[in-house]
């Protein structure tokens, strides 16, 4: 008699998939096309193979992650059980390895016809004593099929065939636009593409996140498609992309993963936990668009369009999140989501428990390469991430939010390590930027300091002035400052800065281990606008939701 089996879905090379291109809409396709394969379009697949699935359970949990143990957590009389699905990942408990085939088989059809491109995996645990095991050997199996070459190289397009732009492949779909561009592109840009639509005729992605967000959209308000409708002025315009992406998590499934005493209570935890972490980054979202809503007036810099929300949720649902936006309004926002984030509470083995979240902002020209934007800002996270380690390293706690930023400009191609060995150091060698900053103490000191350089006692020529003495070192720093203060004009006071900064502008000691807490704010002076509040923590909350309630 064939035995249980756990079936848990992955995808593989997601971000290339979704970032492949430079244009938006095929970005936010891509997005969706990989969220409903691994949520409805999933369980669609199933239902088509006669296979009866139970989603009760799931569904349940959806409403209520802090829900009781339930009695039975297993539709016994069911072919499948849906563990968990979204997010980009789920997990199916079949009644045999022969249904588990039969699922993915058909849902691999279905992806190959609609949603070209799209790679994905699948790992399979056997359940011998009990479903912990069997769900560990699925995911070690699952790991080792996103890690493996794959099957085969990609058929690019041939000398004789049109190439799609976006892509490379062979262009075989004809595309038309709003704006009347009309071009041949691959079946894979086409797939997403049509997943967006038009302005007119919004398609499935579009019509899916204005219902999720319906709350904080105004009447017949929709979310941006095209990166020129985010509030730039043409010729001048930069865009922020922003990800940020849970810390510990994984760390945390393990112990939800290993805590559990029997199978009811396993799959009791692992949905509880898995729902809630997708509620608590749902809902920081949602607050921080309702918050960037009701400041929308005050920033009078943004060029809006008509009935366009200025702002583009690319990847969400999940522990991890990337949004676009016009480039003034990046760092703000994404310091107000990881406040909201960490505000928010995760069930862990039936307690509410506080996480934060790391972020990078790469802020770009608007026709900078996309693909390449995201990849500045997942490394930024990543720089976050490894500064609050370092900071952490003697706390078992390991708290706190970090967020990492830098300003693009056009022809870079560094990494960001090598972009600050190379131009973030003074002609003295003194290293000149201070991020990434943790939000809500050493964030507020930075936008504390960029908005006093905002102030009119600081125009704007004399702030650069003192960004090139930066750049000279110490020395030259100090001529600027008994300069200005011969025009009564002095650094910015802020607490936090020792005396030695407001005299000098740089702190620390021997020569080469001075650092400077007024580079960064002069270099981020013209991407942050003044409509906003003094710092995230001052602002009003933008709704009620703030994940699980202690």
């Amino acid at each position: 008699m064939s035995k249980q089996c756990i079936a848990v879905f992955g995808t593989v090379s997601i971000q290339r998939y979704i970032f492949q291109s430079n244009r938006l809409k095929e970005n936010i396709g891509a997005s969706y096309l990989a969220k409903h394969w691994f949520d409805g379009g999933l369980i669609d697949s199933i239902q088509r193979t006669d296979t009866s699935v139970d989603v009760n359970m799931w569904n349940s949990y959806m409403k209520n992650s802090s829900m009781p143990r339930p009695d039975g957590a297993v539709d016994a009389a069911k072919d499948v059980n849906v563990i968990y699905i979204g997010g980009g990942n789920a997990a199916l408990l079949c009644k045999s390895r022969e249904i588990a085939n039969k699922v993915v088989k058909t849902w691999s059809h279905d992806l190959l016809e609609k949603a070209p491109g799209l790679r994905v995996a699948v790992g399979y645990g056997e359940v011998t004593d009990s479903f912990q095991s069997a769900y560990r050997a699925a995911l070690d199996n699952l790991n080792l099929c996103e890690e493996a070459l794959p099957f085969g190289a990609a058929l690019g397009s041939l000398p004789v065939v049109r190439t799609c732009p976006a892509t490379g492949l062979a262009a075989s779909a004809f595309s038309s636009e709003d704006n009347d561009v009309n071009e041949w592109i691959s079946q894979s840009a086409a797939s997403k593409r049509t997943q967006v639509g038009t302005g007119k005729n919004p398609g499935d992605a579009q019509n899916a996140i204005t219902t999720e967000f319906k709350s904080v959209l105004k009447d017949e308000q929709r979310f941006a498609i095209e990166l020129d409708k985010l509030g730039g002025s043409e010729g001048q315009s930069h865009i922020a992309v922003v990800h940020a992406d849970g810390n510990g998590m994984g760390e945390l499934l393990n112990n939800v993963i290993d805590a559990s005493q029997d199978n009811n209570e396993f799959l009791h935890n692992l949905r509880a936990f898995s729902v809630s972490v997708a509620r608590l980054s749902q809902s920081a979202l949602k607050e921080t668009l309702q918050y960037f809503q009701g400041a929308l007036p005050k920033l009078k810099e943004l060029h809006l369009s008509k009935n366009i929300f200025p702002l583009r949720p690319i990847v969400y649902g999940g522990d991890d999140l990337t949004f676009v936006c016009d480039g003034r309004v990046g760092l703000h926002l994404a310091a107000y989501y990881l406040q909201k984030f960490a505000e928010g509470k995760i069930q862990v083995l039936g307690t509410c428990q506080s996480i934060d979240a790391c972020a990078g902002v790469a802020i770009v020209p608007t026709k900078f390469p996309f693909a390449q934007a995201y990849d500045f800002a997942d490394a930024l996270c990543g720089s976050a991430k490894t500064r609050r380690r370092e900071e952490n390293i003697n706390n078992e706690e390991r708290i706190g939010s970090w967020l990492d930023f830098q300003i693009i400009q056009e022809g870079v191609t560094q990494s960001i390590t090598g972009l600050r060995t190379e131009q973030y150091r003074s002609l003295e060698g003194q290293k000149l930027h201070q991020r990434p900053y943790q939000i809500s103490d050493s964030w507020d000191n930075f936008i504390a300091i960029l908005q006093k350089f905002q102030s009119q006692r600081w125009p704007r020529s004399r702030a650069k002035g003192l960004l090139h003495a930066l750049k000279q070192g110490p020395t030259a720093t100090e001529r600027f400052v008994k300069g200005t203060q011969w025009r009564n004009v002095a650094l910015p006071d802020v607490s936090g800065i020792d005396d030695n900064a407001k005299k000098s502008g740089w702190t620390g000691g021997g020569p080469q281990d001075k650092s400077t807490p007024y580079f960064d704010p002069l270099e981020a002076l013209d991407f942050y606008l003044k409509g906003f509040l003094p710092n995230p923590s001052e602002a009003s909350d933008g709704g009620n939701e703030k994940g699980e309630k202690q």
